[in-house]
């Protein structure tokens, strides 16, 4: 089942064209990851679908509902949440009063403020139990990177959108973090959206992948037709 489908969606910053008829599905349970070059369109598209742009033409459509256009603070409720590359934590509030946030003010948390909904038990489903009253700005890179997700755990999402969550992880860091996501959608039962740069990482983890180059979807396919494939060669992996 398709939980997350994209269809001709163009976004034009003045005469710069960022996404041009992009279109392409997420299925339900699946880790999918969306690659490219600098400046392909990736955050961009990340950035319709949650809702923090709109775009100037194509459709958006979640759990079968048109999002298209709608605000994040709406998307958010709908179940769909994203981390960011730059991780911005409340710094001087401790790591769980950063997840707290997140939690009263989703109301699909607290409609049930039990089990892993609850602060305490995002924090510990990240591996961070153990520093719920340390203040963020103490946290590693790791680190803040699982509170961003903490906070997205808190919302209750059916779509989780991660942006380069392995940025500035040594190569022991990658293995761990490969694993700890896949956990993530097989307990937390979830679909994972994940824009990524890791290829190694990648093709672990990932059942499809979506390449984007200069704002066109270049490809969509498993990760073996991907590596493969002449055009992402050229415009992505090199030789």
């Amino acid at each position: 089942m398709t939980l997350l489908e994209g269809r001709g969606l163009s976004k034009r910053f003045g005469g710069v064209t960022a996404l041009d008829q992009v279109s392409f599905s997420v299925e339900e349970g699946t880790i999918v990851a969306l690659i490219g070059p600098n400046g392909a369109g990736k955050t961009t598209l990340f950035n319709l679908v949650a809702g923090a742009l709109k775009p100037d033409a194509g459709q958006i459509l979640f759990a079968g509902e048109e999002i298209t256009g709608l605000t994040a603070n709406v998307t958010c409720r709908r179940g769909l949440a994203r981390t960011f590359q730059v991780t911005r934590p409340f710094a001087t509030m401790t790591c769980l009063e950063n997840v707290a946030v997140a939690v009263v003010n989703s109301p699909r948390s607290r409609a049930n403020g039990t089990w892993r909904l609850s602060a305490h038990e995002c924090l510990k489903a990240v591996g961070l139990g153990d520093l719920a009253h340390i203040e963020a700005r103490h946290l590693n890179v790791v680190q803040k990177k699982r509170l961003e997700i903490a906070r997205a755990l808190a919302t209750r999402p059916k779509l989780l959108m991660l942006d380069e969550v392995l940025g500035g992880l040594n190569t022991q860091e990658i293995g761990q973090a490969v694993d700890f996501i896949r956990s993530l959608r097989d307990e937390h039962h979830l679909t994972v959206f994940w824009i990524e740069h890791v290829m190694g990482a990648i093709m672990q983890a990932a059942e499809k992948i979506i390449v984007l180059d200069q704002g066109r979807r270049l490809m969509e396919g498993s990760p073996e037709e991907v590596v493969k494939d002449s055009r992402v060669i050229q415009a992505y992996l090199g030789d």
